[in-house]
């Protein structure tokens, strides 16, 4: 039985922009051989544009990502 239900509506006990901008660096890194194309900042600041603070579903972040920097070497859902 359920006996509450917790809502982060400000961040307070996860710091999602800090989660969202390690895990995307970390993707970058793991997946660099694919990436030599884009520096690292570019390739994370563009993702936090597009992820619009979660808004977007990440089928459609990955989608525009692979199609704006023109990677070939590895599809939107392997990055999902």
């Amino acid at each position: 039985m359920i006996k509450s239900v917790l809502f982060d509506l400000d961040n307070t006990l996860l710091d999602r922009d800090t989660s969202i901008k390690q895990f995307i660096t970390f993707q970058y890194e793991r997946f660099y051989p694919h990436f030599k194309h884009i520096s690292q900042a570019d390739y994370v600041t563009r993702f936090i544009d597009l992820d619009c603070h979660g808004h977007v579903w990440k089928d459609i972040v990955y989608q525009n990502l692979v199609g704006e920097f023109k990677i070939k070497d590895i599809t939107w859902q392997a990055l999902l």
